[in-house]
């Protein structure tokens, strides 16, 4: 059985991490999402519900949904907002996100430290500065 992984790289900071997909879970969204490829977007990152960061997309999504609690490594659509969502750390919101990926436990880290110079580059710096995501399927 193959697993099937996106990568996420930000090209700014040379940042790259691995995401698995959860077809079986959610395989509406994976469709969707997988339509989209390669996908270019920049990143924005949450200001009050913790630890996350965000990409706007062109996914519109009124299918079925995978709802699940938030957890670090969690790859999840806000359709409302059409963002794809990554969660590296602590949150604080408790309402259910629709997940359909999963970041490798080996790039946990790396997800971490994106979401860390995203939170710095758009957020605390006086000025911001855009950070760039692209999204492909990994061969």
């Amino acid at each position: 059985m193959s697993i099937d992984l996106l990568e996420f790289h930000a090209p700014g900071p040379d940042l790259k991490f691995r995401v698995q997909l959860l077809a079986q879970d959610n395989p509406d969204v994976v469709s969707q999402v997988l339509k989209q490829l390669p996908l270019n977007s920049v990143l924005g990152h949450v200001v009050i519900s913790g630890e996350a960061i965000w990409m706007p997309t062109k996914i519109v999504h009124l299918g079925k949904s995978n709802m699940v609690k938030r957890s670090p490594g969690a790859v999840y659509l806000y359709a409302p907002g059409q963002t794809i969502c990554l969660t590296y750390g602590a949150i604080t919101e408790s309402a259910l996100v629709n997940k359909f990926g999963e970041v490798l436990e080996s790039d946990l880290p790396t997800l971490a430290k994106l979401g860390e110079h995203v939170w710095e580059q758009t957020v605390t710096e006086p000025r911001r500065n855009v950070v760039n995501i692209v999204v492909r399927r990994v061969a």
